[in-house]
């Protein structure tokens, strides 16, 4: 019986995961769709959009891992900077970040007060 309890937290806890996975998804889609409306070169969208796709292979697994995710994020965000896109808090692209970044946990609230 004790086992049969076991299993039936782990289910409701990846369920919990998964939802708040689909949340982060959907962030990474609306990034997609504001990095589109910017006007930078096809070198930097491109580039920009293998960093995404790397986002949602990993979200899109059973077992996404935060950490991962968080590595992601910052070297997705360092390149735009470096770029000279504003990712900073009121710039388009800054809500989608911090969708992702509450899903990442502590890492992704830490790069959040670093754009700030």
């Amino acid at each position: 019986m004790g086992v049969i309890t076991m299993v039936e937290m782990t289910e409701t806890q990846l369920i919990g995961t998964g939802g708040l996975a689909a949340q982060a998804l959907e962030a990474v889609a609306e990034l997609r769709t504001a990095l589109s409306e910017l006007e930078v070169s096809g070198d930097v969208r491109s580039r920009a959009g293998w960093m995404l796709d790397d986002m949602v292979d990993e979200l899109s697994r059973p077992d996404p891992d935060r950490d991962v995710m968080a590595s992601r994020l910052w070297r997705l965000t360092e390149f735009l900077r470096g770029s000279g896109v504003d990712v900073g808090s009121g710039t388009p692209v800054f809500g989608p970040i911090a969708g992702i970044a509450a899903w990442v946990g502590p890492l992704g609230e830490a790069l959040l007060t670093r754009l700030g």
